[in-house]
């Protein structure tokens, strides 16, 4: 499966964006949360520059809900990611928009 990525609906996506700061996903998970490729956070984790990890066993790798908030609170996004997200969450009818990275 380390070819394939694993699709999340936007509704596991939520649920995952839910969890308490010490939860603990896999990285499947962590790499949806971050919007990064499975294989780009493997290698930021070998190479450095990306979220916090926590090796529960030799080859079991998990991220913490609060590492991963910190990491994309790090990461600051442009004006036209901001202006993407605003139109999404506001045709899904959510009209309180989240504070995306940096100091916006």
């Amino acid at each position: 499966m380390a070819n394939e990525e694993k699709k999340f609906t936007p509704e596991e996506l939520a649920a995952l964006h839910a969890l308490p700061e010490d939860a603990l996903t896999d990285t499947w998970e962590a790499a949806a949360i971050v919007r990064l490729k499975y294989t780009t956070l493997a290698w930021l984790r070998c190479h450095g520059g990306g979220p916090a990890f926590v090796r529960v066993g030799p080859k079991l790798i998990r991220y913490r809900m609060g590492d991963l908030r910190e990491y994309m609170q790090s990461k600051a996004a442009g004006d036209g990611v901001r202006r993407s997200v605003t139109a999404m969450l506001e045709a899904r009818g959510i009209t309180t928009v989240p504070k995306i990275g940096g100091d916006a």
